[in-house]
Formats: C-alpha cells, structure tokens, sequence
C-alpha cells in the first residue's frame, strides 16, 4: 500500500535558472525503508522539505495516505502527519529538557516530555549531561 507518492515534482530555488528537481516520480510502500542518497547539492535536502511541507514545489503533487498534501494544506500536514529530526539539535544546553520546550510554550508540562519517552530524571538533568542517541 502507497503512504507517499511523488508525482512531476519539480522544484528551483528563487535565484536559480535551473530546477533543482525535475519531473520527480516516486512511490513509497508502507513497511518499507528508503533511503535519499546523493553528493553534495543535488536536492536531497530540498525534497526532503517538500515532503514535509516546509517548501512548495513549483510543479507536481505529492500525495500522502492518496491525499494531495495542498488540499488540507501545508500546515495540516506538518502538525498531523510530520515530525522531523533536525541534524544540528539547537536546544540550550545549560537548561533542562523542559526549560527548553518551556521556552516556546511557557504552559508545557513534564507529562510532555514523559509522553516523549523521557523519564523523570532526564527531564530535570541538563541537556548537556545526556546522551544525543
């Protein structure tokens, strides 16, 4: 069963002559492991955007679950159906866990962060005192 298709995806970055992407096809099967691989600046990254809805390509559709990720919008697709795992991490390190998300939501609660599957130790130790795997 198809969860992502890629279908024409072009995309070119403003100040470009050139796509970046041109006329992407592609189907992704639930269950299975893929990977993006490719030298330095052939769009790995940028397709990686379109597919979460950072970015909006300039041609084609990309279909998630059989549904075009443009009718819900952007942004609903992101928040229901994304999480992203940034290489370089920019949380604070003298602070804990929480003192981080509390940052942009002054309301979280551990149960938060517990949920995410730290447990109550690691959310009152400093982000620097733990382990990045």
């Amino acid at each position: 069963m198809s969860v992502l298709e890629i279908s024409e995806l072009s995309y070119r970055y403003k100040n470009s002559r050139e796509n970046i992407l041109l006329d992407v096809n592609q189907t992704f099967e639930l269950g299975q492991f893929y990977a993006i691989i490719g030298s330095s600046g052939v769009g790995k990254s940028t397709l990686l955007s379109l597919l979460a809805g950072l970015d909006e390509p300039q041609e084609g559709n990309i279909y998630f679950e059989n549904e075009d990720i443009k009718k819900k919008g952007y942004s609903y697709h992101r928040r229901n159906h994304i999480s992203l795992v940034f290489q370089n991490y920019n949380l604070i390190d003298y602070l804990t866990p929480l003192e981080n998300v509390r940052l942009v939501n002054k309301k979280a609660s551990p149960s938060l962060l517990l949920e995410l599957g730290l447990n109550q130790d690691q959310i009152k130790r400093n982000v620097m005192t733990m382990s990045l795997s």
